[in-house]
């Protein structure tokens, strides 16, 4: 199912959890998403409900998500972003961690294909990739 609904970079990063969870983990709940995020539940299942409708996920209440196809590539898309902006602005630009995790889950949203592909250039030239 391709979706066409313009997603928040809040939902954004509600795929990016599951995806970064998935990898560590069997199954995915609404409780793994709310200790990861650190947010309640009931926001939790909000936005899984969001992104259920949109046919980024398939959760059945009390169960297990899991995304599907399409939420899978945006989810390793936002994934793949944050860590080349968080790479970049620790290897490069020398910022802490902790403060580039941060400015990389802001960034990762508004950041243009063709400003983050310049910036992996860069860092490639510069062996910082």
């Amino acid at each position: 199912m391709k979706t066409t609904v313009k997603l928040t970079g809040a939902l954004e990063d509600y795929l990016e959890a599951i995806y970064i969870i998935e990898k560590s983990k069997d199954e995915v709940r609404i409780t793994d998403i709310a200790l990861f995020m650190e947010i309640s539940k009931p926001s939790v299942n909000k936005a899984v409900e969001n992104l259920r409708r949109n046919g980024l996920l398939e959760h059945e209440k009390y169960g297990c998500i899991k995304l599907t196809s399409a939420g899978r590539k945006v989810a390793s898309e936002v994934y793949f972003r944050h860590e080349m902006l968080t790479n970049f602005l620790v290897n490069t630009l020398g910022i802490d961690r902790n403060i580039a995790e941060q400015d990389a889950c802001k960034m990762e949203h508004i950041v243009s294909h063709e400003t983050l592909y310049k910036l992996i250039d860069y860092m490639k030239s510069n062996s910082s990739v």
